[in-house]
């Protein structure tokens, strides 16, 4: 099998070891040690008891274990993490520099021990960050996602005056579901929020509304000097294909990336669907992931080697599972020494208000963000629908 991106690989591989990009791993009969390549070398985990187990290593950096009968896996942390959280038994430890991960992929209670309880048959992951290294290149951009639902077409199709005051701030334009054709009526929601709306994003066969607004809005992101992205969302399309679907979008409409609204609360699935979009896409074109509270239902424990598959990762709007502003930037949104992904902060869902509404975010915020080493979305379409004038936005230093 060929690395799905050059930005992830095995270096090297025997029976007794094997290095990726970011951890060197070491096997010794019972045990297994991971240690940190990127950013500082040091001992990350050590493992106890895995004599039971099948084991293979991804270029990821992620070790997989396959029990073939009842095990318990002693679990060490050989540094002192700054952060720790757990959710339904999969946990994350981290610090400045890097981290660990342990994911039963079948959820646990939570325990106070540092016990892996295994069956026969059960499989676990388990994560050394980063994976990857960071990308100045990406880093230093910033992202403009645009397109209303209202008034349609003008909403959802951006005029020339937004593009060109984008341009002035941002470098990739991302472009909301609303362009789409709406859904078949029978795949649309019949109560709630949704109910009698288009909802472009359940479209099984993605098709802009107006495909000659659409090929002058991409002329005009590109002329601009932008990178020209995408909607597409696996959770919510009904398309039966979603990785067929992903190719066809990228090479119909010549597109510069994706944008992932929602992939999947399993965590197999989220990480092939998000590699294989990687694979479509290649190195060059960008990936961007809202990755929310998936796959495990909170922003605390999440996956960041899924996230170094992407280049931007959207954190925020289901909340900030209970964390302060400053931890939940620094260790669920930004990708610093974790993913390495750059990090996007979806303020709206995350600001602390007791009610969610899309608001330019306060200056004291925006900087709380940079200082994670987390970035903060450009909406101006949204932001002047309540009053907001992105202007005051791009004033903060």
């Amino acid at each position: 099998m060929t690395d799905p991106w050059p930005g992830m690989k095995i270096v090297s591989r025997s029976d007794e070891r094997v290095v990726t990009t970011g951890a060197d791993w070491h096997f010794d009969g019972e045990d297994a040690e991971a240690s940190q390549r990127i950013g500082v070398e040091r001992p990350l985990l050590r493992l106890r008891g895995i004599g039971s187990c099948d084991t293979d290593v991804r270029a990821d950096s992620v070790l997989v274990l396959r029990a073939r009968r009842a095990t318990e896996i002693r679990v060490e942390v050989r540094f002192e993490p700054v952060y720790r959280a757990r959710h339904r038994g999969r946990w994350l430890a981290a610090d400045e520099q890097g981290g660990v991960g342990v994911y039963p992929l079948r959820s646990r209670l939570v325990t106070r021990t540092s016990s892996l309880r295994l069956d026969a048959g059960d499989e676990a992951w388990i994560a050394a960050f980063p994976p990857r290294e960071r990308s100045a290149h990406r880093e230093a951009q910033r992202i403009a996602h645009e397109g209303r639902p209202t008034p349609f077409p003008v909403g959802a199709y951006p005029g020339r005056d937004v593009i060109a005051e984008s341009a002035a701030h941002c470098d990739v334009f991302c472009l909301h579901a609303y362009f789409w054709k709406a859904c078949d009526p029978t795949d649309r929601p019949r109560i709630g929020r949704y109910a009698g709306r288009r909802c472009s994003w359940c479209t099984r066969h993605h098709e802009p509304e107006d495909p000659v607004r659409f090929r002058e809005l991409r002329a005009a992101v590109r002329e601009h000097g932008m990178e020209f992205v995408v909607y597409l969302s696996p959770e919510h399309t009904r398309a039966p294909d979603i990785a067929a679907e992903m190719e066809r979008v990228v090479g119909e409409y010549d597109v510069d990336g994706l944008y992932l609204d929602g992939v999947s609360r399993d965590l197999p699935t989220l990480h092939r669907t998000v590699s294989r979009a990687r694979s479509i896409l290649g190195p060059r074109r960008i990936l961007y992931l809202n990755a929310s509270d998936q796959p495990f239902g909170s922003p605390r424990v999440y996956a960041p080697f899924v996230d170094a598959y992407c280049d931007f990762v959207l954190r925020g709007d289901a909340g900030r599972g209970g964390l302060s502003r400053d931890t939940f930037l620094r260790y669920a949104v930004s990708g610093r020494n974790l993913s390495n992904a750059v990090g996007v902060w979806c303020h709206y869902g995350s600001a602390g208000r007791p009610v969610l509404r899309e608001r330019m975010p306060a200056a004291a915020d925006v900087r709380a963000a940079r200082a994670a080493g987390a970035t903060v979305w450009r909406r101006s379409q949204a932001w002047r629908e309540v009053g907001d004038d992105p202007a005051a936005f791009d004033a903060i230093d």
